[in-house]
């Protein structure tokens, strides 16, 4: 009977033991979920959040608003410019181009400028020989010499005039003689001077078997296809020069807006790889014929100064030219930053938490600028009567993560 007592005593213990041990199982797991359940909700929050920066939202408070001086308006109506949107290309003109070639060929000896240096006008940029040149100076001497005899005749031949001991016929012979040894000379002196070969020193009995090569303008070195020791003849430029500085803009109208266009329109132009930099500029003519390629006619474009800028011929633009008056929807030129390429300006939005000022940014597309005004198309996203920064709208910008330039 006392074993039967200790056995069942026992087996109360044991059931005991187990029966806790699946209550707090039970309640672990019921714990753990619920954690879990928690840890989910947490992380559709921070998605939340992700998604208003994604969206570029920003939150000011009316201190904040007051302390940058922060100013909002809406979009409105005024008269600007009616503009031409077109596309081209900057183009360097015939005048602004040259070629360096030899007029007789030769051996090059020196070469004296490099691939992108500058040049002036008149400078040697290489050094030729050729021996058929003493020839050319032995005959120039020859030439130089009997000017001189018929010219020391001729004196003679006054002289005696003067004095009336000489004779009529002999003084015109003289004067016909100098006449016609000096336009030798003279003929031989051009072309020694188109060589580069100074005539005082061939005058003088000394000869040369080298001659120089000058630049035809000033401008930048390109395309140097010639080497010391190599032969250059006169129809093989050694070189080529361009003046960047007097590149101009061919931008395309289409057929149906030539009438549109003018000289002495204004027109403005941005370049691809300069997203930021707008040049800025006159028409002065067109062509007279059609591009078969794409239906449109080149309007030729005077760029304002832009010296010290990279510009090359064969660059892409994009551009607007000032055709007019027009009523358009405008912002003040400052509500527009630019960021990567893009303009975006600064909407308020309609709700706010908190008692916060609530922004987004949002992308547009500005046309012609003038008087402190910009000509913009808003996005959809953007109400008829919203207000958007129109001053400090850089200070949103720098609240982004990104370094906004204000649109000139």
């Amino acid at each position: 009977m006392m074993n039967y007592m200790i056995k069942a005593d026992l087996f109360r213990r044991v059931f005991f033991i187990a029966g806790s041990a699946i209550v707090a199982l039970a309640a672990f797991t019921l714990w753990h979920g619920q954690t879990a359940s928690d840890d989910g909700h947490d992380h559709d929050v921070e998605s939340a959040e992700m998604d208003d920066e994604e969206h570029q939202n920003i939150s000011l408070t009316q201190r904040q608003v007051d302390a940058v001086a922060l100013r909002m308006d809406i979009a409105k109506m005024r008269e600007l410019d009616a503009t031409l949107k077109v596309t081209g290309s900057l183009v360097l003109r015939p005048q602004s181009q040259g070629e360096v070639a030899s007029l007789m060929g030769g051996i090059v000896r020196s070469l004296l400028v490099k691939d992108g240096q500058s040049v002036s006008r008149g400078q040697v940029v290489a050094m030729i020989e050729n021996t058929d040149v003493v020839s050319l100076q032995r005959d120039y001497y020859s030439a130089y010499k009997e000017s001189e005899m018929a010219r020391l005749e001729l004196e003679r031949q006054r002289q005696l005039s003067s004095k009336g001991a000489g004779i009529g016929k002999n003084l015109q012979q003289a004067e016909k003689n100098y006449q016609v040894a000096r336009a030798a000379m003279v003929g031989m002196a051009r072309q020694l001077s188109q060589l580069g070969i100074g005539t005082a020193t061939v005058a003088r009995g000394r000869f040369t078997t080298v001659f120089p090569l000058r630049a035809p303008i000033s401008g930048t070195v390109s395309q140097v296809t010639a080497s010391l020791g190599s032969y250059a003849d006169m129809q093989t430029p050694l070189m080529k020069i361009r003046d960047n500085n007097a590149v101009e803009c061919d931008l395309n109208v289409f057929e149906k807006d030539i009438n549109k266009v003018k000289n002495g329109d204004r027109v403005r132009v941005e370049l691809a790889n300069l997203p930021n930099v707008t040049l800025t500029g006159r028409v002065y003519g067109m062509n007279q014929y059609f591009n078969d390629g794409t239906k449109s006619v080149a309007v030729h474009v005077r760029l304002d100064n832009h010296k010290g800028m990279r510009l090359l011929d064969g660059m892409y633009v994009s551009g607007l030219i000032a055709t007019g008056r027009q009523e358009c929807k405008t912002l003040p030129t400052d509500a527009i930053v630019s960021a990567d390429g893009k303009k975006y300006v600064f909407a308020l939005n309609k709700s706010s938490r908190n008692g916060k000022f609530e922004f987004s940014r949002h992308e547009v597309t500005t046309g012609v600028s003038q008087g402190g005004y910009t000509e913009v198309a808003l996005c959809e996203h953007i109400q008829k009567d919203q207000k958007i920064v129109t001053e400090s709208a850089s200070y949103l910008a720098s609240m982004t993560g990104e370094h906004g330039e204000h649109n000139h």
